[in-house]
């Protein structure tokens, strides 16, 4: 019998949550981690994970959200940016990159991470295409396929194929023996 988590899907806020109620509790870092593998699956987090939870919580840390670092912040690759590309893409689809560039001011490298890696565009005979059909695109082509399927079944039967054998005005002059 295959077993099955309560919860398949959990926030790292969420399990320090538990992990800083079950510590207040009094309850070891053992203990907690068995709790959170029968609820959570054993992917949720490492013992060795919760035990560091429990000691920064006897340190005296309250907060379960992870804290700021330092460090550049993203202004290149943004929401906005992609929502940006995309749009320029779909109004013209043989854009450059160097256009992409010049118009939002980011890298060449930020520009080909957005077009290849998140939006998944392609180039095909100089124009920007989607990588991957959408649900609808699969869909219309699964049914003009099952059309020319069955339109192709319905041919078969209505003209069965001939064997050119039996048949000498079909075969080309240049091919018959005398």
């Amino acid at each position: 019998m295959e077993r099955r988590w309560v919860l398949n899907s959990w926030s790292k806020e969420e399990v320090r949550t538990i992990i800083h109620y079950e510590w207040a509790r009094g309850v070891s870092g053992t203990e907690i981690h068995n709790l959170l593998v029968e609820v959570y699956g054993p992917g949720v987090m490492s013992k060795q994970m919760v035990r560091r939870r429990c000691r920064t919580f006897s340190d005296g840390r309250q907060q379960v959200e992870d804290i700021p670092r330092a460090g550049r912040t993203r202004t290149a690759t943004t929401d906005a940016n992609v929502g940006k590309v995309d749009d320029m893409i779909r109004a013209n689809r043989r854009i450059t990159m160097d256009e992409v560039e010049e118009e939002l001011g980011i890298s060449h490298e930020r520009a080909q991470n957005i077009i290849h890696d998140i939006l998944r565009y392609r180039k095909v005979s100089a124009r920007w295409v989607p990588r991957q059909l959408t649900s609808t695109h699969q869909e219309q082509r699964m049914v003009v396929s099952l059309e020319h399927l069955v339109r192709y079944h319905e041919d078969a039967l209505q003209n069965p194929p001939r064997d050119l054998c039996l048949e000498p005005s079909k075969i080309p002059v240049g091919l018959m023996v005398t």
